[in-house]
């Protein structure tokens, strides 16, 4: 194989022929390339020889047996690209190949004839090593069947560019008769390769760009092209825009030797499209005259995994902070028991007492109320134990309104601390509807209690809390609605409304809300939220009858 030097030129507007070694590519490209004949390496590049754990000039002349694992997978893929090169002109495959320490690394290969018409010549071969997608692949066996739709659309897409580059390079073939073997070879290795290419003067000029580098740029065509004229925007993880004169391969102080891999965000100005890249690039010194070769491989597909991966986490970590919630609220539930037990026993006692003694009606009355808020109280306790503990909630058939009339009872102090007036519009005569009265009392209180702080600062006579219950739906399902006239909510505030620990309370857990919700949807039922006009929100819910 020679080592001349193939050049290319470019003619701008004053006539100034710029001349790019595709000699230098070669060596400096960051992709492993050699070049075969009857299955031996004539000539390699220093990434190839890196790529493997040779020195430089180790592979020159040698079998690629070194690469295989057996004798059975060199002949077997001997056999298998030998008659595929009969019937087309590139061949791909993915397979497993032997370092020179003999670790076993996964690679895709990708090769194609220097001339068909003439097999002595050899063939040209691109190797990429895939050995971290490998162990992706492995921890996220979950997503497998998307990652092969992926593979094969990917397939499809390679396969067109294949074709498209094909017919580029016969078209060049066909109007390039007097260029020679290495032009011919060089010229087709750069446009074939599956990563995006640009070479630049030190102004940023783009001089060339292989096709992949196009459809990353949202160019129609590789033409030359200033990096100021690119109709893209870049980013830094953080969202922060990069701008032009300070991009990483156009720093003159990033290209004393080379960048490896930095990864950026790119976005197309019309399309906003964003897509990751991760960057590569060297410097090429011409005589008097330099070139920064730069490689853009899209990793778009993998920051996504990446970012699925971190919700999935996030995820996690909120379902652990739930039940560890659950179980707090379980011990609650059973270390206040007991101490309720007691407190009810001693009214109980004082109540008996006090029967026998006259003129204490009105503390009798008193202590009477405050027995019932106690054994409803631990009527509330025991329905938190259960349901942490995913128990089904004992339902029996009650009257809505009654229920809505108890609940509202239990409000009265707080009613007047916020000085409320409750507009009832309860249906008439209503049917009885299977419930846990407990805890769908426990989801009114909720309901009663955020809508009559949500009117805090407003006029006294602005504050009105509105009840209601309805029959809904031909199924017959009763809705019950509480609705007030506060500040409302803003609309991102108000799509979260019922996600875990969000509040808008200064000293709100989040969690009362979503509690509601579940107690709603235990019973086959459904809660929701609207906003009422400028101001005010309308809780509402369902039950099956």
């Amino acid at each position: 194989m020679k080592n001349d030097v193939v050049a290319v030129e470019f003619d701008d507007e004053q006539g100034e022929d710029v001349s790019v070694g595709y000699e230098a590519i070669f060596r400096n490209t960051p992709v492993a390339i050699c070049h075969l004949r009857n299955r031996t390496i004539k000539r390699c590049n220093r990434r190839y020889e890196e790529l493997f754990g040779y020195e430089p000039g180790e592979l020159d002349n040698q079998s690629v047996r070194v690469h295989y694992p057996s004798d059975e997978s060199f002949s077997t893929i001997g056999r298998k690209y030998g008659h595929f090169f009969e019937r087309e002109h590139t061949f791909k495959d993915e397979r497993p190949f032997v370092r020179k320490d003999g670790t076993l690394i996964w690679c895709i290969v990708t090769g194609t004839l220097l001339d068909p018409r003439n097999l002595q010549l050899g063939s040209i071969w691109v190797v990429q090593d895939i050995s971290e997608h490998k162990r992706i692949e492995d921890e996220l066996k979950a997503d497998v069947e998307k990652l092969e739709i992926v593979v094969q659309q990917r397939t499809v897409e390679l396969s067109r560019h294949v074709a498209s580059l094909e017919e580029e390079v016969a078209t060049r073939q066909r109007a390039e008769e007097a260029a020679n073997e290495n032009r011919e070879k060089y010229q087709k290795l750069f446009h074939m390769l599956p990563i995006g290419i640009s070479i630049t003067d030190p102004q940023g000029d783009i001089l060339e760009a292989n096709c992949q580098f196009a459809e990353m740029a949202g160019l129609r065509r590789a033409s030359p092209e200033s990096w100021r004229k690119l109709p893209l925007r870049f980013f830094l993880h953080d969202g922060t825009e990069i701008p032009r004169h300070r991009l990483p391969w156009q720093i003159r102080d990033f290209q004393k030797d080379s960048i490896n891999n930095i990864e950026i965000g790119m976005r197309d100005e019309k399309a906003r499209k964003l897509r990751w890249l991760s960057v590569s690039s060297s410097l090429i010194e011409r005589k008097d005259r330099q070139f920064v070769v730069a490689a853009f491989t899209d990793i778009t597909y993998r920051k996504r995994i990446e970012e699925l991966e971190r919700l999935r986490h996030a995820e996690l970590t909120r379902l652990g902070r739930i039940n560890s919630m659950a179980e707090m609220a379980a011990a609650l539930a059973h270390q206040m028991g007991q101490p309720l037990v007691s407190a009810v026993n001693y009214l109980n006692g004082c109540m008996l007492r006090l029967e026998r003694v006259e003129g204490v009606g009105e503390i009798s009355e008193s202590m009477g109320f405050a027995l019932k808020y106690l054994e409803q109280a631990g009527e509330i306790l025991r329905h938190v134990k259960e349901f942490v503990c995913k128990h089904k909630p004992d339902k029996e058939p009650e009257n809505i309104n009654e229920v809505i009339k108890d609940a509202l009872s239990f409000l009265n102090f707080e009613v007047r601390r916020h000085d409320v007036s409750v507009d009832l519009r309860l249906l008439e005569d209503p049917p009885l509807v299977p419930l846990c009265k407990v805890e769908i009392q426990q989801v009114l209180f909720n309901l009663m209690k955020n809508g009559m702080e949500a009117m805090t600062g407003l006029p006294s006579e602005a504050r009105k809390l509105v009840i209601g219950s309805e029959i809904v739906g031909e199924g017959g399902a009763m809705k019950v609605f509480v609705q007030d006239h506060g500040t409302g909510l803003e609309k991102r505030s108000a799509k979260r409304v019922f996600e875990p620990y969000f509040s808008t309370k200064p000293d709100g857990m989040g969690i009362g809300l979503t509690i509601c919700r579940s107690i709603v949807e235990s019973h086959g039922g459904q809660l929701s939220f609207s906003r009422i006009g400028r101001g005010g929100s309308r809780f509402q819910f369902t039950l099956p009858m």
